[in-house]
């Protein structure tokens, strides 16, 4: 088996049950702990990796979300996989992971508010956006500015979101964005194996500048299931992980209150 790319692991190595995590830009493995730790409660032994460029490790070729995917193309040969999530751009590596999911074995796939469809004009709405709305505008935040901005995170989710930008790479939003020009990953839903459920969790597009064309880029896909999170910031999995582990529990029949 090739190498496989560092990883955080959570729940006992001997679990039946398989989760993988795929972080999002300027963010690292670890973004995943509160998701990660309830899923290793319910019995499943959970893999985040690492994506390129991110958690010292340097960038591939280029910055397309299937180069990002076809790195971690190991774990999908070392083992299969019950849930596979995608935090942003990990939604569109997950994506770009479905065409190699098994054919026949269920598996319950969750996008946590990812962009799937983002023409120019809206590129450039997110991007004058981020700046003035980001706590990264400021030189060197602290873990206290990230929890000034964002009261629903915990201390910890401060430290691992601040640790991320750390050791990541400067240009690391940019080069994903420019990367991935056209802006453009609904067609992949067509890849999704038909033993595969897919959901989208959308956070409230009250709080974000292109909330609404992520609903509008999926709303004509009928075998994707959109669900709108209200007031909830992109950091779902740090405001309300319960939501992100019961979507991908319903998918396979388990209920968030089963044991292991």
């Amino acid at each position: 088996m090739a190498s496989v790319p560092s990883a955080s692991q959570w729940g006992s190595p001997i679990a039946s049950k398989r989760a993988l995590l795929i972080h999002g830009g300027n963010s690292s493995s670890h973004t995943f702990h509160r998701v990660a730790s309830m899923l290793a409660a319910k019995g499943y032994l959970v893999v985040a990796p690492n994506l390129l460029g991110h958690a010292l490790r340097m960038p591939g070729v280029d910055f397309r979300a299937q180069t990002l995917a076809d790195d971690l193309l190991p774990y999908l040969q070392a083992a299969e996989y019950d849930i596979v999530i995608g935090h942003s751009i990990g939604g569109l590596v997950v994506l770009s992971l479905l065409k190699y999911l098994p054919r026949t074995r269920p598996v319950s796939v969750v996008l946590i508010d990812t962009s799937v469809e983002l023409s120019a004009e809206q590129m450039a709405v997110v991007r004058r956006a981020k700046v003035p709305n980001d706590v990264r505008a400021k030189p060197n935040p602290t873990v206290e500015d990230y929890m000034a901005s964002n009261p629903l995170w915990t201390r910890e989710d401060a430290i691992w979101r601040s640790l991320g930008i750390q050791i990541g790479r400067a240009t690391n939003y940019d080069d994903h964005m420019d990367g991935n020009m056209p802006w453009s990953f609904s067609h992949l839903f067509a890849d999704r194996p038909a033993a595969a459920t897919l959901t989208i969790l959308i956070a409230d597009p009250q709080s974000q500048a292109n909330g609404a064309s992520k609903l509008e880029a999926v709303a004509k896909f009928k075998e994707v299931r959109a669900v709108i999170v209200p007031n909830v910031s992109h950091w779902i999995h740090y405001e309300f992980p319960e939501v992100i582990v019961e979507e991908a529990l319903r998918n396979i029949g388990e209920e968030q209150g089963d044991g292991p």
